[in-house]
Order: structure tokens, then C-alpha cells, then sequence
């Protein structure tokens, strides 16, 4: 979980640790899995995704399990991995048996956490405010933390931190922010940070580690105190630890719980990957899918897919190489959605092995999926007035992706309580 743990919860994460048995482990099934993941990266090579080494992520599973700061606990992850599909690069998990629903369990970082709130209407950075969202990410690099804004303001009011007291954090201004983005509260220019003002705040956050709120204890810097001084939802589209929180690639954004473990994520337009290796496990979110004319050959262009799940289905019941083995009706938070099973035939054929199947339409021909012949995909098809939304758990089918999906909750806005 990415998150500030202190005193009591530190403790109890501690307990937890201590109680757990050894876990024994598969040793075959560890190297089928690298034996599988060393040929996608084979298969990979010539693709246009370009994913880190792999020996980072033999290396994560021996590191400690939290980093100890001051008092208090910030938590990560970091992680990689390749897939048939362009998919990840991925890390080890910190509970093999982990279930979707089981509570968020601290693992090791060295990278950072994000979290998100939208922008209120009278909260500006420099410029007209309007519809933005806030990124305060944490950095455990360097014990910082700045706000980012989609608007286009990035590493606002950066700020050192450390725990004290119960569930207490001080913030000391490290670098003034230029006057092109001074924060203006109701039209009125706030008084910029001076390097070296502290900001003590306390921090709780919800049962199921998705909202953090900062509470101003005493704050020498209005500005910041202007703008943390909120609740902040947790952000899944980061390299994390699993648990619930948001994850916002396309609109609308919207809120899952993936099992607890050591992710990494890849992003691309209107479509991103959260994965693990060990392990190995997936959640593949889309917008807009669209599809291929050949499955063979990219160049000859894309197959316009109508909105609608039924459009998506008629698409790969015409597709060469493929066959649609079952389609089941069924909601994902209240709307209407179609579970389509289907694979690449065995005995397809393609010059380079691999079968193209879709691309969001804000994506150009760089980036796209594909199969081998012989896989499966079980996809979980959307029809938001938004668009059409597409997710996966991989690998394919998986006994955990009912399981998953039934917590996907759409967000009209970020929420701000538990």
C-alpha cells in the first residue's frame, strides 16, 4: 500500500509480518513462469515497447519489506516485466496467495507515490483555474513531496517530510515557487513559500487505504496549506503495492482493488497496464478499442468499431484467425456489459507469429496488442456514455477477474471521503 503508516498501524503491519508462517514456494512453476516471460521478450524485441530489464525484478523479491522513515512509513513499489501482449515489465509479489479482497499489505519502494484531487474551482496556479486535477506525489528518493497539475503547472510547493508524533508530518518548503505560479485562492494571490517554512499537518486515512487527509496543524506557508490541506485519493496508475485506489488513463477515471503485490504500470493514450510477476497477474483497462482489417499485417489499417459491446463482439466473430468461444451478459457498477471469451486459433498464421487484435482509437499504430496463436482472452466490455471501456486480467482466464471487475466503481469526480 502506498501510504503514510504511523505508530499503531506500523505496528500492526510489523505484527503481521511476524505471524505469517514461511511461505513454501514452486520452484517449477518460478521458472515456467521465467521460461514464459524470457520467450515474450523474445517475441517482444521487434515490437515498439521497450520494457526494463528483467533482473530488477529477480532482484525486488529479496529486498526488505518496508522503508522506515522518521516516524513514518512511506510505502511503494517498483516492479517489471514483458507479455505476448504489449503489456508489462513487472515485480515480484509480496503475497503469492494474496486474495482481491484481502487488506493492502506494505511493500518495498524505492520509487514514489501519487495521489489525486481535482482542482476546486476557486484554487488556481498562475493561471485561470478550471477543470484540472492535483498530483501530490511522494517521493521516497529524496523525502519529498510536490504538486504536479494537469493544467500544466508540475513540482509546485516542493516540500521535505518527516513523521512525528502520532499520525503528524512536517513539510519544510525546499524551493520557492516562481511567480508564474503563485496560488490564488478566490481570485486572491496567497503569499508564495519561503524556503525553510514548515508545515505541520495530521494525517489519517481510510480503512481501505484509498483516501489520505491532510489537516492543517500549523502551517507558516498559506499557499501550501491552500492547497494540501484536502483529501487525496490514492493512485493506482503508479507503481504500487495493489490495494483499492484510482486509476485515471482516460474519462472517466474510476476506482478498483487489485490484490496486494508489487506493480508497476505502462501507460499509453486511453489505455494502461497494471502488472505484476510473481505472481503473474495483470489488469489491462482500454478506451475505445479499436480493431485491425488484418490481424497480419498492421499496415493495411484499422477496423472501425461501432460504439457498444455487441459491436465489439461482431468485430472478432469476423476476424480471420480467431474464434469467439462465449459471451455472457452481466453489469459493472450498474451498467451494461458483455464478457466475451475468446482465442486465437492454433493453427492461425502470421509472417511474424503474432495476431493484432485492437488499439484505442486516441492511439496511433505504435502502440497494440496482440496474441499468439492458441491464447485466450477474457474481456470485459463496458458501455459507459463515455465510450466504450474494455478490461482484462491476465493471464487468461483468470480465477480472479470476476473478482476484480466487480469492484471497478466509474468516478464522476475524485472522491473525498471514505
Amino acid at each position: 500500500m502506498s501510504d503514510f503508516l504511523f505508530d499503531t498501524r506500523l505496528e500492526r503491519a510489523a505484527r503481521r509480518y511476524a505471524n505469517e508462517a514461511i511461505r513454501p514456494f514452486d520452484a517449477v512453476a518460478i521458472a515456467e513462469a521465467a521460461v514464459r516471460a524470457a520467450r515474450r521478450d523474445e517475441e517482444s524485441r521487434t515490437f515498439n515497447w521497450r520494457w526494463p530489464s528483467r533482473s530488477a525484478a529477480v532482484a525486488a523479491s529479496a529486498v526488505a519489506i518496508a522503508v522506515i522513515v522518521g516516524g513514518s512509513l512511506l510505502l511503494a513499489n517498483r516492479g517489471q516485466k514483458d507479455t505476448g501482449k504489449p503489456s508489462p515489465t513487472v515485480s515480484p509479489s509480496a503475497s503469492p496467495t494474496a486474495s482481491a479482497t484481502s487488506p493492502p499489505v506494505p511493500v518495498v519502494t524505492g520509487q514514489s507515490a501519487t495521489w489525486l484531487a481535482d482542482q476546486p474551482a476557486n484554487l488556481s496556479f498562475g493561471m485561470p483555474s478550471g477543470p484540472a486535477r492535483m498530483e501530490l506525489t511522494i517521493s521516497s528518493a529524496d523525502l519529498t513531496v510536490a504538486v504536479d497539475v494537469t493544467s500544466g503547472v508540475s513540482g509546485v510547493l516542493r516540500s521535505s517530510f518527516e513523521g512525528f508524533g502520532t499520525g503528524e508530518i512536517r513539510f519544510t518548503t525546499v524551493d520557492a515557487p516562481p511567480a508564474s505560479e503563485q496560488v490564488a485562492l478566490d481570485g486572491g494571490a496567497l503569499a508564495g513559500c519561503v524556503p525553510g517554512d514548515q508545515g505541520d499537518y495530521h494525517s489519517t486515512t481510510s480503512a481501505d487505504g484509498m483516501i489520505l487527509t491532510l489537516t492543517v496543524i500549523s502551517e507558516d506557508c498559506t499557499a501550501r496549506g491552500a492547497v494540501l490541506a484536502r483529501s487525496w485519493s490514492r493512485s493506482l496508475a503508479v507503481p504500487g503495492g495493489g490495494g483499492t485506489g484510482v486509476i485515471d488513463a482516460f474519462d472517466p477515471a474510476f476506482s478498483v482493488e487489485l490484490p496486494t503485490g508489487s506493480y508497476v504500470v505502462d501507460r499509453s493514450a486511453d489505455a494502461v497496464t497494471v502488472h505484476q510477476d510473481f505472481p503473474e497477474l495483470q489488469f489491462l483497462s482500454f478506451k475505445d478499442p479499436q480493431g485491425f482489417l488484418d490481424p497480419c499485417d498492421l499496415s493495411r489499417g484499422r477496423y472501425a468499431i461501432a460504439p457498444g459491446a455487441d459491436a465489439f463482439v461482431a468485430y472478432f466473430r469476423q476476424l480471420a484467425g480467431f474464434t469467439v468461444d462465449s459471451t455472457e451478459e452481466l453489469t459493472v457498477d450498474g451498467l451494461r456489459a458483455v464478457k466475451l471469451v475468446v482465442h486465437a486459433n492454433g493453427d492461425a498464421s502470421c509472417p511474424d507469429g503474432r495476431l493484432w487484435e485492437w488499439q484505442p482509437k486516441a492511439e496511433t499504430l505504435d502502440h497494440a496488442w496482440f496474441v499468439l496463436p492458441g491464447v485466450t482472452d477474457s474481456l470485459y466490455i463496458v458501455e459507459h456514455p463515455k465510450g466504450t471501456l474494455m478490461f482484462e486480467v491476465l493471464p487468461a482466464p483468470n480465477p480472479l477477474e470476476e473478482q476484480v471487475t466487480s469492484t471497478i466503481r466509474f468516478l464522476d469526480a475524485l472522491p473525498t471521503s471514505p
